[in-house]
């Protein structure tokens, strides 16, 4: 085993590895393999349904696949059975066919980015973990998360994100991310990585060499990291030097343009970027690509040629996920286009056999090559799940700007109207049901004019208003109803970033509470109410108004 792998990667062993399997990883096994098989490795697809489609099988079994990733939005997640047996399935026919096992992964980060949201735990997030500040409830919140992927069969898990959200107007990170400071995000990552590995389950740092500083949607277009080498130093890379260091086994990359380490090329496509991660960090493991029909990459190429470009560059897997205009029958002519670029020799031979050898290397140690009926046999969700839930809820929701003047009126008796989207109605119906002295009033998301002034209208004699913001900078129409109800009466619920408070400057009261899940809305309703404080702090720098580590605990 390699040295710069023996944290994560002795634990998996310890945990996994049969008696005499342990001289047989990928450099053992890579001679048994054809050159066909070997392409097929370097793949990891996505598929639609809840089962074994025809498609699937002809992936699994002609084309080798070295895994598949799951996604609710393809409707590979129906249920927690229908997903243990899907999981079981997938195991089943590779074995029958002769395929190598499975990388089976899915990103669950929890928060905002969580594919199986019935019949597990549901947590608020990264953010809110960054809120709460403490690395052993950060474990315990993943340690649960893997404990329940493992019961259902699912051995890989896109997380967590190392990304420093140094950007508040970050379109794709935000809440996603711990915080804004380096130190956090290393703490607090290290922490979820390890506790994932000690589970059973892979953890894939993402995305290096980092995607909290960019202000486009790497899925809709190439975003720009203007740092210098540096502030990449200072800010972006500790987390994943922390986590290189402790011998994370897999890390997925950004596809982000960083002129400073490659002026031309997106990391994912940049052999000095990910060399930078094999030399320079010392990484020895798997690096994997995030999908590679995002829009980032599609300016001037095809998908095929992409993933040539990306594979050279040193990505050892290449993801292929369920992209806007990407469809599951294209894998099979992607395949071929990598194989025709091994066969002509645009892929050397000994660039496909060192990927290969780390990803039969990383299978082997996580103990794909057996099973373990045991550990899948785990109750689903963790009967612990929900108390540890509540505990980062109650420790993350943070009170940034005191709410004196909203509580005397509660206290009072008085009705006190609350404004939320009506998309997410469901959050607000569960703060209600334990604050019964709100007056629930629901609008469009995207409230037109019409709604705007007849809010104002029936609101006109109300001096203290709740709303709910879901990241409003992004959305203009909520922004201008909420400057409609006059800032100085108006108290803010932020179930995203704190950002919007940058924004809406003079706002009477804001609560920061990361998530609108049901343990967010029972925590913020139990300080609503008097029966706890406020024990988050912001875990981002609201520049000119507040820096990170604020935390009001009086109101």
């Amino acid at each position: 085993m390699k040295r710069t792998r023996t944290g994560f990667l002795f634990l998996l062993s310890f945990l996994f590895l049969l008696p005499g399997v342990s001289g047989a990883g990928g450099e053992s096994r890579i001679n048994s393999l054809s050159q066909e098989e070997k392409v097929g490795q370097i793949m990891m697809c996505y598929f639609e349904g809840p089962s074994l489609s025809a498609n699937l099988k002809r992936m699994i079994a002609d084309l080798k696949i070295g895994g598949v990733i799951l996604y609710s939005s393809r409707g590979n997640i129906v249920s927690t059975e229908q997903t243990a047996d899907l999981c079981r399935s997938l195991r089943s026919f590779a074995s029958s066919s002769g395929a190598w096992p499975l990388f089976i992964g899915i990103d669950q980060e929890g928060g905002l980015i969580q594919r199986i949201t019935e019949g597990v735990t549901r947590f608020p997030g990264n953010m809110a973990l960054g809120a709460a500040q403490d690395e052993m409830l950060a474990a315990e919140a993943a340690a649960v998360m893997a404990r329940e992927l493992s019961a259902l069969g699912i051995n890989l898990n896109f997380a967590p994100v190392a990304d420093v959200n140094n950007n508040p107007f970050n379109p794709v990170i935000g809440v996603r991310a711990f915080g804004s400071s380096p130190e956090l995000v290393s703490r607090l990552s290290g922490a979820m990585a390890s506790a994932f590995a000690k589970e059973g389950v892979i953890p894939s740092a993402k995305h290096f060499p980092g995607h909290g500083n960019t202000e486009t949607d790497s899925h809709s277009g190439l975003p720009l990291i203007s740092s210098t080498r540096e502030e990449l130093e200072k800010t972006e890379f500790p987390p994943f030097r922390t986590l290189v260091a402790s011998g994370v086994p897999m890390v997925m990359t950004a596809h982000v343009l960083v002129p400073a380490l490659d002026p031309e090329r997106p990391a994912t496509l940049s052999p000095s970027i990910l060399g930078m991660l094999r030399k320079e960090m010392g990484f020895s493991g798997v690096i994997i690509t995030d999908s590679m029909g995002m829009g980032a990459l599609k300016k001037g190429r095809t998908i095929a040629d992409a993933a040539v470009e990306a594979f050279n560059a040193g990505a050892d897997i290449l993801l292929f996920g369920a992209d806007r205009g990407y469809e599951e029958q294209e894998h099979f002519v992607i395949y071929e286009a990598l194989l025709e670029a091994c066969r002509n020799g645009t892929i050397p031979e000994q660039r496909l056999d060192d990927a290969v050898e780390k990803i039969l290397d990383l299978k082997t140690e996580a103990g794909l090559f057996r099973d373990d009926k045991e550990r899948r046999n785990a109750r689903v969700p963790c009967p612990e799940g929900e108390m540890i839930a509540h505990r980062v809820a109650a420790e993350s929701v943070t009170l940034v700007r005191s709410w004196r003047e909203a509580s005397e009126k509660i206290k009072m008796g008085e009705k006190v109207p609350l404004v939320w989207p009506e998309e997410q109605k469901a959050a607000a119906e569960i703060l209600v049901g334990v604050c019964p002295f709100f007056d629930l009033i629901t609008l469009p998301g995207k409230p037109g004019k019409e709604d705007m002034l007849l809010l104002s209208g029936r609101l006109r004699n109300q001096d203290v208003i709740f709303a709910a913001e879901y990241d409003c900078w992004k959305n203009e129409s909520w922004l201008e109803l909420l400057r409609t109800l006059e800032q100085e009466r108006l108290f803010l619920l932020s179930a995203r970033t704190p950002y919007s408070l940058l924004a809406l400057p003079e706002t009477k009261g804001f609560f920061a509470l990361y998530s609108d899940i049901p343990v967010t809305m029972k925590a913020l309703g139990k300080i609503l109410n008097g029966k706890a404080s406020p024990m988050g702090k912001l875990p981002v720098d609201l520049p000119g108004l507040f820096p990170a580590g604020w935390g009001a605990t009086e109101f």
